[in-house]
């Protein structure tokens, strides 16, 4: 089978997705931001949707046409979610180290949220064009 445009995209959100994640781990350990711990919904939701992408390339690839409704539009829906729960639980600390508490020390630990953050952003948006897409060519 043929791969089209939706093959790279959808490859690219989950790969977008992973980095996301593998910087919120990091940012979750940084001293400024330990103590607000790992949310698990930012991890289960992303998570979710990097394997829901999988999914969606392995079914696609292998002609079953049952899953090709939901499964382009449940990856970018649950990188949404992830990216606005993760939002939502750093956002007084972005403006508290953007006012009040800006150093070096806490910039740099801002860093790697805005890294995180970004990423899922970009995976949420990518995605969302990759659903309009095939990701194999008809035969």
């Amino acid at each position: 089978m043929k791969k089209s445009a939706g093959f790279p995209l959808t490859a690219l959100s989950a790969v977008l997705a992973l980095v996301g994640l593998v910087f919120y781990f990091i940012n979750c350990n940084t001293n400024y931001f330990v103590a607000d711990g790992i949310n698990p919904a930012v991890i289960g939701c992303t998570a979710a949707a990097i394997v829901v992408e999988v999914v969606l390339i392995a079914v696609a690839l292998k002609g079953q046409k049952d899953w090709m409704d939901i499964l382009p539009v449940a990856a970018p829906v649950l990188l949404m979610v992830s990216f606005v729960v993760f939002l939502t639980g750093r956002i007084n600390a972005i403006a508290a180290i953007m006012t009040f508490t800006n150093n070096a020390q806490n910039m740099a630990d801002l860093q790697s949220a805005i890294i995180s953050m970004a990423c899922l952003l970009i995976a949420t948006i990518v995605g969302v064009v990759a659903a309009y897409f095939d990701v194999t060519k008809p035969a």
